[in-house]
This record gives C-alpha cells, structure tokens and sequence, in this order.
C-alpha cells in the first residue's frame, strides 16, 4: 500500500505520512493494529522512502511582523554579545 498514491485509493492527500500509512492499514484491515515505529522499520527493510511531514503556523496578529523582526533583532544582538 505504502507505493500506491493515496489519492488512487481514496484519500484525500498526495503523499503518505508513516501515521497516515498506519491509520490507513489498520482502517483496511491490513492489520489490526500497528506502531508507527513498526511502520518506519517496515518500510525501511523494503527500502521504501517516505516523506517526513512538515507544519507551521501562520499568526493571526496584526502586528506580528514588526514583533518578529524586534525580537529576530535582540537575538542576533545576543549572540554577538555573547548574552
């Protein structure tokens, strides 16, 4: 299952994540129940890439432009001060 595009069997994604790819077998039955570690060494033994899931956030501030660029100021301030 893990090399069949999920969006060919019904899912609502592009690519598989290891705890979509477990989700999805224990959802069909393909086993009752199983970790996702269990999932990476599987994968990895088939020598099957997977992709690791990468998330942000976006913030709803206003100002949280100015605030971020005030703050990124006084860290490199404080690394090159040693502080």
């Amino acid at each position: 299952m893990a090399q069949i595009p999920p969006h060919t069997i019904g899912y609502p994604f592009t690519n598989w994540s290891l705890s979509k790819l477990k989700e999805a077998a224990e959802e069909r039955g393909i086993v009752p129940s199983i970790s996702i570690e269990m999932v990476r060494v599987i994968l990895d033994e088939a020598q099957i890439t997977y992709q690791h899931t990468k998330t942000w956030k976006e913030s709803t501030d206003p100002e949280f432009e100015v605030k971020k660029n005030e703050s990124n100021r006084f860290t490199k301030r404080g690394q090159q001060t040693g502080a």
